[in-house]
């Protein structure tokens, strides 16, 4: 017989896991800088990515994710963030979680300009 001893949820003790981004994009807290790759595979990158890279140059090279947030929302010209005219949906920070994991270099790029690992930034600790 398996018993599950069951917890319930204590409404008179503070939460410690409080969420400090909304919605799965890289915490808002977070801060980057230019990886050591950047500048070499900047080309082969997705427009996204390429566009974090401006903000942070922009941003004097190190930014966290709530800065690239607010650059990207006042962007304009080649620095917008959209395509055509029409702003993307997401935040930096949502797009970034998506690409994230490549972009630190942990896992491969699998695109045709771009295949294998490649720190396009790193976590500024």
């Amino acid at each position: 017989m398996n018993t599950i001893k069951k917890e319930t949820a204590n409404s008179k003790t503070a939460n410690p896991f409080q969420p400090t981004s909304t919605g799965g994009g890289v915490n808002d807290n977070l801060r980057i800088t230019l990886g050591a790759d950047a500048s070499s595979d900047y080309s082969k990158c997705p427009k996204q990515v390429q566009l974090v890279c401006n903000y942070l140059h922009e941003l004097g090279g190190t930014a966290t994710m709530q800065q690239l947030n607010e650059f990207a929302v006042t962007a304009d010209g080649n620095q917008f963030w959209g395509r055509g005219g029409n702003a993307y949906e997401q935040t930096v920070s949502k797009i970034s979680a998506h690409y994230f994991s490549r972009m630190i270099g942990q896992e491969v790029w699998k695109r045709k300009t771009l295949e294998g690992k490649s720190e396009i930034v790193k976590i500024v600790k």
